[in-house]
């Protein structure tokens, strides 16, 4: 998913660079105004890809701890089994509006992930969903009473294909237009 949010910003800024070299000497108002609603639109998603990417946390569990910490900051917060309370989840509808094959008013959950602590504070992340916070309350619950252990699963990458094949055939797609756009841009002026 990370993927996506670097090719957004990087085709975003190649068609940014692409609407300059084409259309930036204007020739009257409306071209101009034209174009700096197509820049800002462009400038727009950048920033909405810049966003979710800084917005990324990841979760991970330790003999000892839960670990969360953003992608690309070196900010980490550590807790120990002992120092955790509670973790609930709370689900919230969220309304959106048709897609381009459905119409109407559609109904999806997202999901907010509170870590509470014994001094009172109270730890909010969107790091897991409803299934994954299933397993993390199993697999911390084990932990606690040294039942379990952590075994690290790998995947073949057989099965990593299947599984993904459509995501991955989509950003094929999308690194193919964003390599042939740069491509243009750069080396065929």
């Amino acid at each position: 998913m990370n993927v996506f949010f670097v090719i957004g910003i990087v085709f975003c800024g190649l068609m940014i660079k692409l609407i300059f070299l084409k259309l930036y000497p204007t020739k009257n108002i409306e071209e101009h105004y034209a174009f700096l609603i197509t820049v800002s639109l462009f400038g727009i998603m950048i920033l909405g890809c810049l966003y979710y990417l800084f917005k990324i946390q990841i979760l991970t569990l330790t003999k000892e701890n839960l670990v969360l910490s953003y992608l690309f900051f070196p900010y980490k917060i550590k807790i120990k089994f002992d120092d955790i309370k509670q973790i609930r989840q709370i689900s919230k509808e969220v309304k959106t509006s048709g897609t381009l094959f459905s119409e109407g008013i559609h109904i999806t959950n997202s999901f907010e992930t509170y870590i509470d602590l014994e001094n009172g504070k109270s730890i909010k992340t969107y790091a897991l969903n409803k299934y994954e916070y299933k397993e993390v309350l199993k697999l911390i619950r084990k932990l606690k009473t040294s039942e379990g252990k952590l075994e690290v699963h790998k995947q073949s990458w057989i099965i990593f294909l299947l599984e993904n094949f459509i995501a991955l055939v989509f950003l094929i797609l999308v690194l193919v237009l964003t390599i042939g756009l740069s491509n243009a841009l750069f080396f065929n002026n």
